[in-house]
């Protein structure tokens, strides 16, 4: 073997030595890229339609309503009770993809009544839901129409759990810590 070749293997060889061991595949055996389909107990789903997708430590939540665990819209004509209960089916799927209310990122608030007044008591019940601390970033867009006549508000979310066993610290208002 001439001395070019020798240099080339040594150096290939401390590379592969250099080389960080492959990643872990998170509990469960699933590996980080692949999606699990989220419902979580007492929030009504459309059969076949997940309240959220989880793909590694991202969690995407489907469009929330204001509907209870018999499927029943709430708080008819009242947008702050519709947005209590959108938030406390947020917060039921995101126990169920094992984070917690901390850990939602991004809400994006659709609203038939996108008055200041409105936006602001919506506004309220999220930051009431998820925390003051590092309230998520918000986006609220107006619209004409919701699955149901009645209903006022609707909101999805992007979460990013911080690890598989939850922080007491990011548990959200009204957990025992």
């Amino acid at each position: 073997m001439t001395k070019p070749h020798r240099t080339a293997i040594i150096i290939a060889v401390a590379l592969a030595a250099c080389t960080p061991p492959p990643r872990q595949l998170p509990s469960g055996g699933q590996s980080s890229n692949v999606s699990q389909r989220i419902t979580a107990p007492g929030v009504p789903v459309l059969e076949g339609m997940p309240h959220a997708v989880r793909v590694g430590l991202t969690v995407h939540v489907a469009g929330m309503v204001p509907v209870d665990s018999a499927g029943r819209l709430v708080a008819a004509g009242d947008v702050r009770g519709q947005a209590r209960q959108v938030m406390t089916n947020l917060v039921a799927v995101m126990r169920a993809a094992r984070g917690v209310p901390g850990d939602v990122t991004r809400v994006t608030i659709y609203l038939r009544d996108l008055s200041p007044t409105t936006v602001s008591a919506v506004r309220a019940e999220v930051v009431a839901a998820l925390g003051e601390g590092t309230p998520p970033a918000m986006t609220f867009v107006g619209v004409t129409a919701l699955p149901e006549p009645q209903m006022l508000v609707m909101i999805e979310a992007t979460a990013n759990l911080r690890s598989e066993l939850p922080d007491r610290t990011r548990m959200g208002p009204g957990v025992s810590r």
